[in-house]
This record gives C-alpha cells, sequence and structure tokens, in this order.
C-alpha cells in the first residue's frame, strides 16, 4: 500500500488504497467555471463589432462565440442569426442585439 498524502480530510479513511499522487478537489481544482453575466455577453459581442456601425455580421458573431468557447461557432453563429435576425437583412442590429444576448446566455457558456 502506498503512503497517503497528509492532505487527506480526517473524514476519508487513510487506510483506503490510493495512488499516492491523490490530492482533495478543492486542492486539484483550483479554477472553476463561472457563468457569464448579460453585460459580458453585451460586452463580446460590442467587441466583436469591429467596425463599430453597430451592426454585426455572420464573421464578427461567429468570431464572438469563438470567443465564448463554442465548439463550432460557426454552426452557433448560424443558428443565432436565425433566431435574433427579426428582418433577416443578414445582420444583428438594434433590438436584435437583445435577442442575441439572450439566445447567448440561455444557452449557459462557462468562463474558465
Amino acid at each position: 500500500m502506498s503512503k497517503v498524502s497528509s492532505s487527506v480530510p480526517k473524514s476519508i479513511d487513510k487506510g483506503c488504497p490510493r495512488d499516492a499522487s491523490w490530492t482533495p478537489a478543492a486542492v486539484r481544482d483550483k479554477h472553476v467555471a463561472v457563468s457569464v453575466t448579460e453585460e459580458q455577453v453585451r460586452g463580446i459581442f460590442d467587441r466583436y463589432d469591429a467596425n463599430k456601425d453597430g451592426r454585426l455580421t455572420k464573421e464578427e458573431v461567429k468570431d464572438a462565440f469563438a470567443c465564448l468557447g463554442s465548439r463550432m461557432p460557426r454552426v452557433r453563429a448560424l443558428l443565432a442569426r436565425k433566431h435574433a435576425d427579426d428582418n433577416r437583412d443578414g445582420y444583428i442590429n438594434g433590438a436584435e442585439v437583445e435577442k442575441l444576448v439572450k439566445y447567448t446566455l440561455e444557452r449557459g457558456y462557462l468562463f474558465k
């Protein structure tokens, strides 16, 4: 049986065999993921409005979703534009941005 680290909590049976490199989750997992806020999402979309014209193109929306950590930002951007682009002009602007932000929040993105 291997020697158990002194960091084992008292409530854990120290006689239980485990890898010598075992550490409690609280020590091992130092980074915690947190949900993004509405202001953060809005800020990301504002930052990716490359020419600052108040309209988001499909490429700008794709880049914003890539920043948020989407596994498939092109697909997510397509679905988001279908959801938010009410007038079907190919751009997200004005009140459509609010729909895009709400859509994004519903997806549950996390910052790690």
